[in-house]
């Protein structure tokens, strides 16, 4: 495939919204006092932003006051519902979940109000299923929504798997025409970066010989860098709780206090560097995403100190 093909400007369907996006996730994984750093940063929420069903369902966010952005995401709830540990994150969440069902999750999306462009996720089964099972299970949700955007989320199908099977994926590719969005969680994409990047290719190619140019969706992901190389693979939309829980710079996804020594702020409070590098990170993310757009116009591209920039030749 050519990069004019794999890295192009695609049309998310039924809300008319064009990619690549970069999406700052909000969650009460990690974040207990969600509510709070919502109200405090949703100002800053212009494009686009992602919130939980599971989080909405248990009002540790307010429904009234998601609709801060132009397009809103509601996602399926798993992440919060399922405290699957991680040796990669930042930190291990402890805290025990509450209750998730289906029912629950379409208790949300029912209450959804025409005040943003919406796109919802697919619920993210506790069982596993084929993922022929699933793509009918999630057209059976969406066709209740059909003035919403659809987010299938794709995932493992036999117990214990912790990938998602991109050969039986592949083979369903002609089932995925009536979504408007192809996701997938990072760590079940591959096991590592190579084989994730590899299976983008390996997707984005069986979409297209079906004639398909559906966005792809990476969840839980937002460092800068690793959002290049997805996107370079095929990839277009892209969230994450990095912009959270690090700081960035020039680039780079760092610790507060690795950005505090970078940066000589050493006369300010962590209080008050938190939330200024939460505003300066959104600016980050929007900085990052019009770049690619501008790639997939120009393909046209230079790296300089992690950031992804326009060449002028």
């Amino acid at each position: 495939m050519k990069v004019a093909e794999i890295c192009r400007v695609r049309e998310i369907s039924v809300i008319d919204v064009c990619t690549p996006l970069v999406i700052p996730s909000f969650s009460s994984r990690g974040f207990p006092y969600v509510k709070d750093i919502y109200i405090s940063l949703k100002k800053y929420l212009s494009k686009v932003s992602l919130v939980s069903a599971y989080d909405l369902y248990h009002e540790y966010l307010n429904m009234e006051e998601i609709y801060s952005s132009d397009v809103v995401f509601i996602d399926s709830g798993g992440y919060e519902a399922k405290l699957v540990v991680d040796l990669n994150d930042a930190y291990v969440d402890d805290r025990y979940a509450k209750d998730w069902t289906p029912d629950y999750h379409q208790m949300i999306l029912n209450r959804w109000q025409p005040l943003s462009q919406l796109v919802f996720v697919s619920y993210d089964h506790e069982t596993h299923q084929l993922i022929s099972n699933q793509i009918e299970s999630a057209n059976s949700l969406f066709q209740k929504y059909p003035e919403v955007a659809s987010d299938f989320l794709c995932k493992p199908e036999s117990e214990g798997a912790k990938l998602v099977d991109v050969n039986s994926l592949i083979k369903n590719a002609h089932n995925l025409a009536s979504f408007s969005i192809l996701g997938i969680t990072e760590k079940e994409l591959g096991e590592t970066l190579l084989e994730r990047c590899q299976n983008l290719l390996r997707i984005r190619a069986a979409l297209q010989e079906q004639g398909l140019q559906t966005p792809i969706h990476i969840f839980g992901c937002l460092e800068p860098l690793t959002v290049i190389s997805y996107f370079l693979c095929g990839a277009d939309i892209f969230d994450g709780l990095s912009w959270l829980r690090f700081a960035f710079v020039d680039g780079l996804a760092t610790y507060h206090s690795t950005a505090t020594l970078l940066q000589g702020e050493w006369s300010y409070t962590d209080n008050q560097l938190l939330w200024a590098r939460w505003i300066r990170n959104l600016q980050s993310l929007e900085s990052l995403s019009k770049a690619m757009s501008r790639f997939c116009k120009t393909q046209k591209m230079a790296f300089t100190q992690g950031c992804i920039k326009q060449t002028t030749r």
